[in-house]
């Protein structure tokens, strides 16, 4: 059955999310349909340029609007929060990076977003610290460790933390952990490969010496108390990034 107010409506849409490829109503004036165009799509590029601020600034004003045009008008956001619009666009991002010109030319170009929108995600995390179950380290090698709740470990094939528009550098794995810290802020701490894959087991409910075990047949170069050692120092120092929280309280 025909219904004229719906297809009024979907054709308002349309023209609204892509006015290059579908014309507004007739009934509605060129004028005042503009008006319409022009706020949402620069409420839209205001957010995400915000959002991510080095990418906006790497790209030209041409590469960076095609690239908001695009996301406006092929992808349909599945959250009513305009705060997870962003992740929104970096999901878009990765389904559309293997047919996206932009992509080629600036191929750390979703790792770059990625690295931009996480620290949000994070900020916005509900997790909280139970103190009631975490104590001073007796046996940091040994004992369960408790782990900061807002933590993302994140390899990537690019330095994005690096990059800049004075700096696009080449290909490089990169180790990062993403932590927030007691004052609400996110932390970037790059790791190297061990000490990635030393935490990830942590993640996993290993203690460390269960985790040394694992790691021991790539550092072949270190003796068994020498990987202690190192390892204990390195756990130290997680400790004092607030990565690890201390050890889980034993129940007396």
């Amino acid at each position: 059955m025909n219904n004229p107010t719906l297809t009024y409506q979907q054709a308002f849409a349309a023209h609204l999310r892509n006015p290059q490829h579908h014309a507004a109503p007739a009934a509605v004036d060129p004028q005042r349909m503009q008006i319409y165009v022009d706020l949402l799509f620069n409420n839209l590029q205001d957010f995400l340029s915000t959002t991510f601020p080095v990418t906006y600034s790497i790209l030209s004003n041409n590469e960076w609007l095609s690239l908001v045009r695009a996301f406006y008008a092929e992808h349909a956001c599945q959250t009513p929060y305009f705060r997870e619009i962003a992740g929104e666009c970096v999901q878009w991002l990765s389904q559309r990076q293997p047919s996206l010109a932009l992509c080629q030319t600036y191929p750390f170009l979703i790792e770059l977003m990625h690295y931009e929108w996480v620290e949000i995600a994070l900020l916005s995390d509900a997790s909280v610290i139970d103190d009631s179950l975490i104590q001073a380290p007796a046996d940091l090698l040994n004992n369960p460790l408790v782990l900061n709740p807002v933590l993302l470990l994140q390899a990537y094939q690019y330095p994005v933390q690096r990059i800049s528009p004075q700096q696009l550098p080449a290909a490089e794995p990169t180790y990062l952990a993403l932590v927030r810290n007691p004052q609400h802020k996110i932390d970037f701490i790059e790791l190297n490969a061990i000490t990635f894959q030393l935490l990830h087991l942590l993640q996993q409910g290993l203690t460390a010496n269960q985790a040394l075990q694992q790691l021991a047949p790539y550092l072949p170069q270190l003796s068994q108390a020498q990987l202690s050692e190192f390892t204990q120092q390195h756990l130290k120092q997680l400790q004092q990034q607030h990565i690890i929280l201390g050890e889980l309280k034993t129940t007396v």
